[in-house]
């Protein structure tokens, strides 16, 4: 592999699955049955974090953990029952994720998620073989965007954050790859470009691999997916 790229590790909300509506509508059910007026914008805002901390930053206090997992698991079960009959990966994902294993590229899933959703993702798109690693809500203290999750992603891997690109849709994912030391792609499948901070790149789905493969010099950058 001559490339400085060495491992992709991928988001999983709004990158591999294009959810984010489906994710809103069940913020906005569950906001509604406490009495709480949230607009679409203000959840928006807040995606790519982990549960605890959109739940905070909503209410505008800190709860127990206690508290934050059984909040968080009645939002994630509306989700998962708007989302189901819908479910499919962003377009190009299964050929791009070919391409890479192709090439000889370690592949991980670093998702602000909790677990059952993964599951619920990964094993409903029957993609879960294609990643080395998957790292998760549960697995780090402190979620996007703070670098953690990618850090340790990196390291399960076996790769240093320098030589991993990291596919990311929301701008606390992008800030925290960027502050683990990553090269960042990102896709346009939740936010304009103009609502994004600055990445490497910008791609709509996964249909688009001739760019990647041009702008980080992958091998067999000429050849169509």
């Amino acid at each position: 592999m001559n490339s400085i790229i060495q491992a992709c590790v991928f988001d999983m909300d709004g990158t591999i699955v294009k959810n984010h509506e489906y994710h809103l509508q069940a913020w906005m059910r569950f906001w509604k049955n406490r009495g709480i007026q949230v607009t679409r914008q203000q959840m928006l805002q807040q995606f790519g974090r982990k549960n605890r901390e959109i739940l905070e930053a909503i209410i505008g206090h800190s709860i127990s953990e206690e508290e934050a997992e059984w909040l968080a698991a009645e939002k994630e079960a509306f989700y998962r029952e708007l989302y189901r009959p819908f479910i499919q990966p962003v377009d190009g994902l299964v050929s791009f994720l070919n391409k890479l294993r192709a090439l000889g590229m370690k592949l991980g899933l670093a998702t602000s998620a909790p677990t059952v959703n993964v599951n619920f993702v990964l094993d409903a798109l029957r993609i879960r073989p294609f990643f080395d690693c998957i790292v998760d809500a549960t697995m780090v203290e402190r979620g996007k965007p703070h670098p953690d999750i990618f850090l340790k992603a990196a390291a399960c891997v076996g790769v240093t954050p320098q030589k991993c690109l990291v596919f990311e849709d929301a701008n606390a994912g992008i800030e925290a790859a960027q502050k683990a030391g990553c090269r960042v792609v990102a896709l346009l499948t939740t936010h304009e470009r103009f609502d994004l901070r600055d990445a490497d790149l910008y791609i709509k789905d996964f249909t688009q691999w001739p760019l990647v493969a041009q702008k980080f010099k992958l091998n067999g950058s000429n050849e169509g997916l």
